[in-house]
């Protein structure tokens, strides 16, 4: 039995279609509705007082699987704090910083996760989210409230 021309053609295309799906790495976003640019809206302590209180100056998170940046802008510097997370049932967790300083020597420094006060986190990194939603998000710590609308 002859197999004609054009279903060569045919599995040819379908071999090199399945070869290139296959190998495509998958970077999609697994974060769900925590993912995204978050600013953030009102500050409060504990005690209901505004904690932050800059008016011309925005925290942002930006949330990318298990990374967080924390930016203000604008700042001083175009330095700004990355960080690991991870979720442990409703409490985000924050772990090991690290500040990114362009135009430097050593661009990654280190930090302690007290160094993260200015932009709400505790010194025990742990955040409770309170709402989360896709276009509210409310986390509550030890130094207080932190509001957030999806930017």
């Amino acid at each position: 039995m002859k197999i004609p021309k054009h279903l060569y053609t045919y599995y040819i295309t379908a071999l090199l279609s399945l070869l290139l799906y296959t190998g495509c790495e998958n970077k999609r976003d697994e974060s769900g509705s925590l993912g995204g640019m978050w600013q953030l809206a009102e500050w409060r302590n504990a005690d209901g007082s505004t904690a932050y209180n800059k008016p011309d100056t925005l925290i942002y998170y930006k949330i990318r699987n298990n990374i967080i940046m924390m930016q203000e802008l604008p700042g001083e510097t175009e330095t700004y704090f990355i960080t690991y997370y991870h979720l442990e049932g409703e409490e985000l967790v924050i772990t090991q910083p690290y500040t990114i300083v362009r135009d430097s020597e050593l661009d990654t420094i280190p930090y302690p996760i007290a160094a993260l006060r200015k932009y709400g986190i505790p010194g025990n990194g742990r955040l409770h989210i309170d709402e989360l939603s896709s276009d509210k998000m409310v986390l509550t710590g030890s130094e207080g409230t932190l509001r957030f609308r999806k930017y």
